[in-house]
């Protein structure tokens, strides 16, 4: 037995005598997509490799929810095909192993592809050794040549260790992009959007204007949302971390201002604003979707009627199958650094392993909390503040070995800023990020939030877009926040009239 016939038990569809799946296919396709993450290239092995490619291309070709192949299919298809008595070899000896999921199968993958990569890296050692003491042949055809000295041996193995970087790690950080490999997997990329265009989408805001705009945060972006004091920037944020989870996003909210236990509850009681998902899993209930208080929550004075709700609510988001995961810390020192944050996040990551998915979304609340790094003698605020932001963006682009992370945080405007604002019907200028200017350089996209003295009493927000990376900024808008629940949701065109019926029209179209 190998740890790749265990690999390939994993990820064929086989049945027992009842006809029954031994792993089911939601199984089989996270494995599969594992074993790409962690071995994107096929193995060395002639026979392993059919298999493999013929497992790709299966996945690749359906036209609905992805499947992997039947054991009988991928046997009855090489019966039919001469010289193909190895593969059914292996075949037969894949059918005699124990398959794994989650945690397990990463495991036996990992296991794998270290054994790969030393005795690859061994060989590259070997070779080097060779071409420094006495020379030897690399390459076939024209492309053959000699090599020899210790200056060719430092070449090759430059060269020729690139691919286990990516082979440890699963990412693809360098590349010859106008080489056929790349070609390819760049057309691969465009078909798999193109099949599934949801492949494309980041995580949504839950506010549509924004949504259908932005298409979603990416993987590695950078999001501040940026406003003065006591204008929702939290609010904005617990609002993105619910749509998060609740999409099925894995995240992290690293709360520096409020408790633990504020931010526990308020997303509890954001999910208590799910109209839809109540009308499906507690109809009885449905109509008290949307109307607890988080104050009520916080001090204990819900009724029995809304406690009695509050229990569904709490035994649905923390029981149902594919939401997110959600993690919530509170640092206990009173100097938290960016180094401090991707420490803890990458225990998380680890957490989050354990149960084969990956940390997504990371909400840090917030940046001008965050403290000098150790050994960092600068006491200028703004350079202090600068520095973090390029960290935080750092971050997002190298966490997990590459694969990358999306970061989203509030961030202060200064005065003048907002006195600009102001006097400006609620849109903020580029002065208002002036005193960090890594805020406007380093995010991917700021989001801006006003509430004038004359709406805050009934909850309607202006929200701008000054940057926008990857798109043209999206016009100024109103949309209304519920100051009892922290509910954020769309404007429907009755709110200055009638702020509860324009709540009922937005659930209702929920």
């Amino acid at each position: 037995m190998t740890e790749l016939d265990v690999v390939f038990r994993s990820i064929i569809n086989f049945k027992n005598a009842s006809g029954v799946s031994t792993i089911s296919q939601t199984e089989l396709v996270k494995n599969f997509r594992a074993m790409q993450e962690v071995i994107p290239e096929a193995p060395e092995e002639k026979a392993y490799k059919a298999l493999y490619y013929f497992i790709r291309d299966y996945v690749k070709d359906c036209t609905g929810a992805p499947e992997v192949p039947s054991y009988e299919f991928i046997k009855n298809h090489y019966e039919n095909v001469e010289g193909n008595e190895t593969v059914l070899a292996i075949l037969e000896q894949i059918k005699t192993q124990q398959p794994y999921i989650g945690q397990d199968f990463r495991r036996t993958l990992k296991m794998y592809n270290e054994d790969q990569s030393i005795a690859s890296l061994e060989r590259v050692l070997s070779n080097a050794s060779k071409i420094a003491s006495m020379g030897m042949e690399v390459g076939r055809g024209k492309k053959k040549r000699r090599l020899r000295g210790v200056m060719d041996a430092i070449s090759y193995m430059a060269l020729e260790t690139k691919p286990l970087q990516q082979s440890i790690t699963g990412v693809k950080l360098e590349s010859q992009v106008l080489s056929r490999e790349d070609a390819d997997e760049f057309l691969e990329e465009y078909d798999k959007i193109n099949r599934d265009p949801m492949e494309a989408i980041g995580i949504f805001t839950g506010i549509s204007h924004i949504d259908n705009h932005l298409k979603g945060l990416k993987n590695t972006e950078l999001m501040l949302c940026a406003a003065w004091t006591g204008h929702c920037k939290t609010t904005f944020c617990l609002n993105m971390a619910y749509q998060a989870v609740f999409s099925g996003w894995n995240t992290a909210f690293v709360t520096l201002e409020m408790s633990h236990d504020e931010i526990r509850k308020a997303l509890y009681t954001l999910h208590s604003c799910n109209r839809h998902r109540f009308k499906q899993v507690a109809p009885e209930y449905a109509h008290l979707a949307g109307t607890l208080k988080y104050n009520d929550v916080q001090y204990g004075t819900l009724n029995k009627e809304e406690r009695k709700f509050l229990e569904i609510v709490a035994k649905d988001f923390s029981e149902t199958e594919g939401y997110g995961k959600c993690t919530v810390w509170q640092p206990d020192k009173s100097v938290t650094t960016v180094s401090d944050v991707d420490f803890k996040l990458r225990q998380i990551q680890q957490e989050y392993q354990s149960d084969g998915v990956d940390l997504d979304f990371v909400i840090l609340d917030y940046i001008s909390l965050m403290g000098n790094e150790e050994g960092d003698k600068s006491r200028d605020y703004n350079q202090n503040l600068n520095n973090i932001i390029k960290s935080l963006k750092r971050l997002c682009l190298t966490f997990n070995n590459g694969k990358g992370l999306r970061v989203l945080s509030p961030f202060q405007v200064n005065r003048e800023g907002y006195k600009d604002a102001r006097a400006n019907d609620g849109v903020y200028l580029a002065t208002a990020l002036s005193n960090a200017h890594e805020a406007e350089r380093s995010s991917d996209v700021i989001i801006t939030l006003f509430i004038s003295d004359d709406n805050r009493g009934n909850g309607m927000i202006k929200i701008c877009n000054p940057k926008a990376r990857r798109d043209r900024p999206f016009t100024p808008f109103h949309a209304c926040v519920n100051f009892e629940s922290k509910y954020m949701f769309d404007y429907a065109g009755d709110f200055e009239t009638d702020p509860v019926k324009n709540m009922e029209i937005v659930m209702s179209q929920t």
